[in-house]
C-alpha cells in the first residue's frame, strides 16, 4: 500500500468562532485553509481583532494560503500572512479576491493572488485539491475537497455553509461534485460547520424571504432596512424589488458601499440597474418611497443604525410614519446593545420589524437537516465537527452519534491535528501560542499592555513628576472622583517629606518605588482601591 503522509491541524477556528486557520501539511507543501481574525470581547481595550499567531511555524516546505470565501473571520488577517510568508501563493475565489487585493492595497502590501473557480484543481505532493461550490451568506464560497490520487483518502472541509437549493443568484450547493470527487476514496474524512447545530429544521433559503420583503417595500413610507454588508445577494434582491416598486435607493455606512463597490467590480451585480442616489445628492429625505440601506445591525457604536436611531445622522429625523426593518439575528453578546436600539426606536413610535415578525433573515450556516442531507449526500467513514465552540462541537458529535451510527467521529481542538496511516487516524500536538492582539494601525500589542489598559481604565492614574533641584512637585490624576483633588495638598507633603527628608541619601529607583508605594497607600485609604501610580525625578 502506498505511504499517504497528510497532517490536519486547526489553529483557529476551533473551539471558538473566528480567527479561522486549518492547516493541511503534505510531505513539501504548507497549506493554510483560511486566515481570519477574531473580534475581541468588550473587556480588551480597544484591541481591533486577535489574530492566530505564525510564530511557531517554522517551515522549509512551499507556504500555499487558500480562501474559502470573503468574511473577515477568513480573510481579515491575510497582510499579516504575507508579513510573515512574502513568497507564499495566495488562492482566492473571485469576490474573496477583490476584497483581499483591496485589503493588501489599503495596508501597502503587493501581492498577487490567483483566481480560481469550481474547475481549478490543484495538486501538491500526491494529493489534489478540488475546489467545492457551497451556498453561503457571502457570494463565491466554496468547501475543499483534498484527496490522494490513488482514492485511499479524501477529506471534505467546509467551514461555512447551508444547503441553499434554490438561491436567488448562484448555483445551488454542488451535490454532484461530492458524489465524483469525495464518495470513492475508500476512507472519507467529512469536517464540518457546527455553527448552527442546536438550530432544528432547515436553514432557510435566501429565495424564501422575497415575499416578505415586497410587502414592506409596497407599503408607503420611508423604510430603513439594516443586515449584514457582506450578504450581497440579500442587498441585491433588495434592490431588485425597490426597483420594482419604484423607490429611490440610498445606503449609509462605509462597509455597504464598500461590500457594493467590490461586488460590482467582481462583475456579481451592476449598480447602474437600480436607482441609487449618493446620500448627499438625495433631493428629498423625507420621500415616502425613499429606501435606505445602512450599517450597524448589531448595534455597532459607530454604525449607521446607532447614528440614526441617536438623531446624530444628518438630514434624518424619524418619526411615526417610518419603518425600521432589521435583516439579521443578533449575535451573542449583542443582545443589549440591538435592544436598546428598539427601545429608543419605539419611544419614537417607528414601525420595527425583526426577524420574529416576518421572514426577513435566513442564516448562512446548517441547521440539522442540512448536514443531515449533507451526510446523505457525502457518506463519510469518519466525521470531525469544526467551525465552533466546544459546546457546539460536543453537540454536533451527539448529533451524528445519534443519527448516523455507521460513521467514526473524532472531537479536535485548536494546535491538536490528525494523521493518516494505514486508513487510520492517529492524532498529535502542535505547539499552542496564544492569539497575536491587534491594535491601531494593524499593530501587535502585547498582554500585558492590556493589563495595565485595563487597571488604568478601572483604577484611574496618579502621575508625579518631582524636580530634585528646584523641590518643585508636580500632580496630575485622571479618572479618579473629583472629590480626591481635596487631598492634593497631602499627597504633595507626603512626597516632599519622602524624596527630599526619608530617603534624601538613596538611590533614584529605590526613592521612587517607595514613594509610588506611599501615595498608593494613601490613595487606598480614601478611595478603598490603589490607582495606577507613576512616580518621576528628574
Amino acid at each position: 500500500m502506498k505511504k499517504i503522509d497528510l497532517k490536519i491541524y486547526p489553529m483557529g477556528g476551533v473551539d471558538e468562532i473566528g480567527s479561522n486557520m486549518t492547516v493541511f501539511e503534505t510531505d513539501q507543501y504548507f497549506i493554510a485553509i483560511d486566515y481570519g481574525i477574531l473580534f475581541p470581547s468588550d473587556d480588551f481595550f480597544d484591541i481591533n481583532y486577535l489574530i492566530v499567531d505564525l510564530k511557531s511555524i517554522k517551515t522549509e516546505k512551499e507556504v500555499i494560503l487558500f480562501i474559502t470565501h470573503g468574511h473577515e473571520d477568513h480573510i481579515g488577517a491575510v497582510h499579516h500572512f504575507v508579513d510573515k510568508f512574502p513568497n507564499a501563493k495566495i488562492y482566492a475565489p473571485n469576490f474573496a479576491r477583490h476584497l483581499i487585493l483591496k485589503k493588501l492595497d489599503r495596508y501597502g502590501s503587493f501581492h498577487k493572488v490567483h483566481l480560481y473557480d469550481e474547475s481549478t484543481v490543484l495538486d501538491f505532493d500526491q494529493f489534489e485539491l478540488h475546489p467545492l461550490h457551497v451556498t453561503h451568506s457571502i457570494p463565491d464560497t466554496f468547501g475543499v475537497i483534498f484527496k490522494d490520487k490513488i482514492n485511499q483518502l479524501s477529506v471534505l472541509f467546509i467551514s461555512d455553509f447551508k444547503v441553499d437549493l434554490n438561491p436567488l443568484f448562484e448555483e445551488p450547493f454542488n451535490f454532484k461534485k461530492l458524489e465524483t470527487h469525495f464518495g470513492t476514496s475508500q476512507m472519507r474524512l467529512a469536517m464540518i460547520d457546527s455553527t448552527n447545530i442546536l438550530v432544528e429544521g432547515k436553514t432557510l433559503s435566501e429565495s424564501e424571504l422575497t415575499p416578505d420583503f415586497e410587502k414592506i417595500m409596497k407599503k408607503n413610507g420611508r423604510t430603513f432596512i439594516t443586515m449584514f454588508s457582506s450578504n450581497v445577494y440579500r442587498l441585491k434582491n433588495l434592490l431588485e424589488i425597490a426597483h420594482k416598486e419604484g423607490r429611490t435607493i440610498t445606503t449609509i455606512g462605509r462597509s455597504i458601499n464598500s461590500y457594493l463597490d467590490s461586488a460590482e467590480e467582481a462583475k456579481l451585480i451592476n449598480l447602474e440597474d437600480y436607482k441609487i442616489k449618493d446620500f448627499d445628492s438625495i433631493q428629498n429625505y423625507n420621500d415616502p418611497k425613499l429606501l435606505l440601506l445602512v450599517t450597524g445591525s448589531q448595534g455597532e457604536y459607530l454604525g449607521a443604525t446607532k447614528r440614526i436611531v441617536n438623531g446624530d445622522q444628518r438630514h434624518i429625523t424619524l418619526n411615526e410614519s417610518d419603518t425600521f426593518v432589521f435583516s439579521s439575528k443578533p449575535i451573542p453578546g449583542n443582545e443589549k446593545k440591538i435592544y436598546k436600539l428598539y427601545n429608543d426606536l419605539a419611544n419614537k413610535s417607528v414601525n420595527i420589524i425583526t426577524f420574529r415578525d416576518m421572514t426577513i433573515h435566513a442564516s448562512g450556516h446548517p441547521a440539522k437537516e442540512d448536514l443531515k442531507l449533507l451526510i446523505e449526500n457525502a457518506k463519510p467513514t469518519d466525521y470531525i465537527p469544526i467551525h465552533g465552540e466546544t459546546y457546539f462541537l460536543k453537540a454536533h458529535i451527539d448529533f451524528i452519534k445519534s443519527n448516523f451510527q455507521n460513521i467514526t467521529t473524532h472531537f479536535l481542538q485548536n494546535f491538536h491535528g490528525i494523521t493518516f496511516k494505514e486508513n487510520k487516524i492517529s492524532y498529535f500536538e502542535v505547539q499552542q501560542l496564544d492569539p497575536v492582539l491587534i491594535h491601531g494601525n494593524a499593530l501587535p500589542i502585547e498582554r500585558e499592555k492590556i493589563s495595565e489598559r485595563r487597571k488604568i481604565a478601572c483604577n484611574g492614574l496618579i502621575v508625579i513628576s518631582i524636580n530634585s533641584k528646584t523641590k518643585n512637585i508636580l500632580y496630575q490624576s485622571k479618572g479618579l472622583p473629583v472629590f480626591f483633588e481635596e487631598h492634593k495638598e497631602t499627597i504633595t507633603e507626603l512626597v516632599d517629606y519622602t524624596v527630599f527628608t526619608e530617603l534624601k541619601n538613596r538611590d533614584y529607583d529605590y526613592t521612587c518605588e517607595q514613594t509610588r508605594i506611599k501615595v498608593r497607600k494613601l490613595a487606598h485609604h480614601v478611595l478603598g482601591y490603589k490607582p495606577i501610580t507613576l512616580i518621576s525625578m528628574v
